[in-house]
């Protein structure tokens, strides 16, 4: 008797399993572990500068309190351990660790109001922040300014790192597109008079401002796609650094999406409008004419796009204010031809955010829904204060180990280790005494003999005092 109740009883919740799933899909996937959550932030928050969405149901998962978040800021930090935002028309960015509601305590403070921003995802973490037409990089674990790029000569608008963190990309509203290799940033630090930095690859120039920038996936296929208001979206080779691909439309494109593969290419429009443009497979490099009418996704422009990692998703935010879920139908397949004379490839499932004013960040992240609600987490990223000290490291003082009871500077130890450091000779005591040995005593005659050489050496060719 009791087995034949339990089986009724689980026949029973089948069925309406069952029905609920054909009612909404969508239902089903509520208790995932692992959840396609939508960062969105707009222009009036109120005390909430953050809000989590599930990006399959649509519900709330987490709200973070804090200051108006600037546009394009909307960093993660590590494996999304670490929110990293910047504050709106105020030199300071803040933080959150992913599971608090309430900012942290930590000072950031940079030298002007940030245009734009990105952190690296992968090896030792690095900011770069757009400050009018200058780009600050910034070494998270220990607060200090490591370089300033200043090729463009207009405010950057876009910044963003490609997959494997060696490299970013830069866009202003000159228009310009660079590719700059950290490396070269890094290198400086050991050289006194090292040359200004120069870009990885000039990788082209539009003629308005650049509305976005966005890296497709890693390695020899690897594209960086930039989109501007001259109503085109070009799309670089990483290897070469060449353009592959000028899409050109009839509107000004005001945001830029793409697939991990990049296979498909997703422009907003200010009309309103998003195309879907499929680049593989193509057998044409060049000028493509992007003439399907589009999807009519909001009431006013269309700054924010999004994929899923999956690309079976796309998340779009306007300045009407409202953000919302888009089914990529499969008839996004075939040709550029054939996808041109199709029906519009995306369908509107959900509204998730709405009444908040115009969007200014919009991320997915795939995160563990048990991490937003955590009381207690331990990571291991760490977000060190902010130095003011812009000085090059090599110009700070040395900390000469005596009896090996001092540690080097802490900012040159953090960046880099000097190799005279491993060089100095030891000292030795006697009996307690500070008693130096015969050999340190001769290296240390030998150093004051050079310097005193190169001093007189420079006096004569640099003052010009004669023979001394």
């Amino acid at each position: 008797m009791g087995s034949r109740f339990f089986i009724i009883t689980c026949t029973g919740w089948l069925v309406r399993t069952l029905e609920t799933w054909r009612e909404d899909p969508s239902r089903l996937c509520i208790m995932e572990p692992v959840v396609n959550a939508v960062f969105v932030s707009s222009l009036n928050t109120g005390t909430e500068s953050l809000q989590v969405y599930d990006c399959d149901t649509g519900t709330q998962l987490k709200s973070y309190r804090g200051q108006p978040v600037a546009a394009s800021t909307l960093c993660s930090v590590g494996h999304a351990s670490h929110l990293l935002v910047a504050q709106r028309d105020k030199p300071f960015l803040q933080t959150w660790a992913i599971h608090q509601h309430d900012v942290q305590q930590i000072r950031l403070v940079v030298p002007g109001k940030v245009t734009a921003m990105a952190v690296n995802s992968a090896g030792q973490k690095y900011c770069v922040i757009g400050i009018n037409e200058k780009i600050h990089i910034y070494k998270l674990l220990s607060g200090r300014l490591i370089g300033i790029a200043n090729r463009h000569y207009q405010p950057v608008t876009r910044l963003v790192f490609s997959p494997c963190g060696n490299y970013f990309a830069s866009g202003g509203e000159d228009g310009f597109v660079y590719l700059w290799s950290l490396s070269s940033f890094i290198e400086r630090l050991h050289q006194i008079h090292a040359p200004q930095s120069q870009p990885h690859f000039v990788l082209g120039q539009h003629s308005d401002k650049i509305t976005g920038l966005i890296f497709t996936s890693s390695g020899m296929r690897g594209f960086l796609v930039s989109s501007s208001l001259d109503h085109t979206a070009r799309v670089f080779d990483m290897v070469t650094g060449r353009p592959v691909y000028c899409l050109v439309t009839a509107d000004a494109v005001t945001s830029v999406a793409s697939n991990t593969l990049g296979s498909q290419v997703f422009l907003g429009h200010a009309d309103g409008t998003v195309k879907v443009v499929n680049l593989l497979p193509s057998d044409v490099h060049g000028d493509i004419e992007v003439s399907c009418k589009g999807v009519m996704c909001h009431e006013k422009c269309v700054r924010h796009l999004a994929v899923t990692p999956s690309g079976s998703h796309l998340v779009s935010g306007g300045d009407d204010g409202e953000v919302k879920v888009w089914v990529v139908t499969n008839s996004t397949l075939g040709s550029h031809e054939a996808a041109a004379k199709r029906q519009p490839h995306l369908a509107h499932r959900r509204t998730i955010h709405t009444g908040r004013g115009p969007i200014t960040n919009l991320a997915i992240k795939q995160i563990n829904r048990e991490v937003l609600s955590e009381g207690e987490m331990t990571t291991k990223e760490v977000i060190a204060p902010f130095s003011q000290d812009h000085s090059n490291p090599l110009s700070c003082p040395v900390t000469v180990p005596i009896k090996g009871r001092c540690n080097p500077h802490p900012h040159l130890q953090d960046l880099f280790t000097s190799p005279l450091m491993s060089s100095i000779p030891q000292v030795s005591g006697n009996g307690g005494g500070l008693g130096v040995s015969s050999d340190a005593q001769n290296t240390v005659d030998q150093l004051k003999m050079t310097n005193s050489q190169l001093f007189k050496f420079a006096l004569k060719h640099i003052i010009g005092e004669g023979d001394l």
